[in-house]
């Protein structure tokens, strides 16, 4: 049976980052044939080749605890010790050039997923750990002062240390199963409730099918009994019962508390402008143009079809002019502008989710080597512990963190002189 120092669970951007950075020490060290990384998928890094679309948004320049949810204060440490100043460090170790957007967001400098996981992998490959993809792991048991992992397949390999980098339910396409958290139940752990987050809104409101495929600018809020809970402003993507794009999937985050009211999502399609502005331009429009129809009210301002919308929602009939438009009907137009409602019946499920609400609470894990607290020699990572992040690069900020301190922790651990 095959020995290591240290085996990583999880080939993902976690277990890659923490398989690299705990070889590069053992190799410092003179210590060879050190760590072993395991992966479920044929190949590693699947779903980091998926992220930002394919360019992968790796952090954020505006990391801090308000872009979190879960248990925030306990990894405000760990968020402090790995800022994105320190994140952009080690890939520039790795050889990786990256460059930020105007709203902070991090990207390689090729906008190229691939040449993420390329960096990491080839990180790995020159610290000496050594990638087994095809090598899921059902079980990990505490034994001769380390851990016995075993694959369905029924092989086995011991390690004097593991950590765990499986990833979360989320997108399960691109992961080989949600594996870790019954790995960790096996080692003691508590797992809180899982939900998906980061998804699309779903919502009863008809005429989502008539804009299905549209998009707008607009200022997006959650009310409950009609007073806002959030707000952030970006685009929204109408589809068949569903509103989605990155406020949206943010929004999402915010509907896990049980309400005593049915929550709605509130449109301002003119954040811009406030409610007299906006009337005064309608007014403007209605007396220069009264032979247009009065569909064609927000024609010159709105995404042409989401016009027409507003228009039937405001009952204006087909044969309607401008002109015959009056001030109270002017006033009712701007209002549903600024304060277009739609019901919220919930949120896309695991396969939609970008993320994963929930896992191992951070109480029982150290707050800077992310050693746990109830199996000494054990480390958890990324999304298996009970932190999520809005969109924008949280999420994977969070993983690098993660990753990069528990290998660092287990690396700097004393092994021996070379494999056996």
């Amino acid at each position: 049976m095959e020995r290591w120092e240290l085996a990583v669970v999880g080939a993902g951007a976690a277990g890659l980052a923490a398989a690299a950075t705990a070889a590069r020490l053992y190799k410092n060290r003179g210590v060879s044939d050190a760590v072993v990384l395991l992966e479920g998928n044929p190949k590693p890094g699947k779903k980091l080749l998926a992220t930002g679309n394919g360019r992968c948004n790796l952090t954020n320049l505006h990391v801090s605890p308000a872009s979190y949810h879960g248990d925030v204060r306990l990894a405000d440490p760990l968020l402090q010790a790995y800022s994105p100043d320190r994140v952009l460090e080690e890939f520039s170790k790795l050889g990786l050039l990256c460059r930020a957007d105007g709203e902070g967001r991090v990207y390689p400098r090729s906008l190229q997923a691939a040449a993420v996981l390329q960096a990491l992998l080839q990180g790995c490959e020159e610290a000496g750990a050594v990638l087994r993809c095809g090598w899921g792991v059902a079980s990990v048991k505490p034994s001769e002062g380390g851990f016995l992992l075993q694959s369905p397949e029924g092989e086995r390999l011991w390690a004097r240390r593991c950590i765990l980098a499986c990833g979360g339910k989320a997108s399960p396409k691109h992961s080989w199963e949600e594996a870790g958290y019954g790995l960790a139940r096996q080692l003691g752990h508590q797992v809180t409730e899982l939900r998906p987050s980061l998804t699309y809104v779903k919502s009863s409101r008809k005429s989502l099918r008539a804009l299905k495929g549209m998009r707008v600018k607009a200022q997006v809020s959650l009310l409950l009994e009609g007073k806002p809970l959030w707000q952030e402003e970006g685009e929204v993507l109408f589809g068949d019962g569903t509103l989605s794009g990155i406020c949206l999937f943010n929004l999402s985050a915010q509907l896990f508390q049980e309400h005593t009211a049915q929550p709605e999502v509130a449109l301002d399609l003119f954040p811009e402008w406030p409610y007299p502005e906006l009337l005064g331009y309608l007014q403007g429009i209605a007396k220069s143009h009264p032979g247009r129809s009065a569909w064609e009210l927000f024609g010159g301002a709105l995404n042409l079809r989401v016009g027409e919308q507003l228009a039937k929602e405001l009952g204006f009939s087909g044969d309607q002019r401008l002109g015959d438009l009056r001030l109270p009907q002017l006033r009712q137009a701007a209002g549903l502008a600024k304060n277009w409602r739609f019901p919220v019946l919930g949120t896309g499920g695991w396969e939609q989710a970008q993320v994963t609400r929930g896992g191992v609470p951070l109480k029982e894990v150290d707050g800077l080597t992310l050693e746990s607290k109830r199996c000494p020699g054990l480390y958890l990572t990324g999304e298996l512990l009970n932190i999520d992040g809005d969109c924008g690069g949280f999420n994977l900020h969070w993983a690098w963190a993660t990753g990069f301190a528990a290998g660092r922790a287990a690396g700097e651990r004393e092994g021996r002189k070379s494999r056996a």
